[in-house]
């Protein structure tokens, strides 16, 4: 089944959270939230390409 975001469209969404949190690191589910209803993603479905960001990057364990 293909995914219903490109690639290049998560991290672009996933881009902008990391921007928001490194300009204002107030409430992380607030700006996730904030910024899937601005760009028509679900909270948690942004939350979770957040979250593996970080691992890919190595800031969070996992894998």
């Amino acid at each position: 089944m293909p995914w219903k975001y490109s690639r290049e469209f998560r991290d672009c969404a996933v881009g902008l959270v990391f921007d928001r949190l490194r300009d204002d690191p107030g409430s992380r589910a607030a700006i996730i939230s904030d910024t899937g209803l601005k760009l028509g993603v679900s909270r948690e479905s942004l939350r979770r390409w957040v979250v593996q960001a970080e691992i890919d990057r190595g800031e969070r364990p996992g894998g």
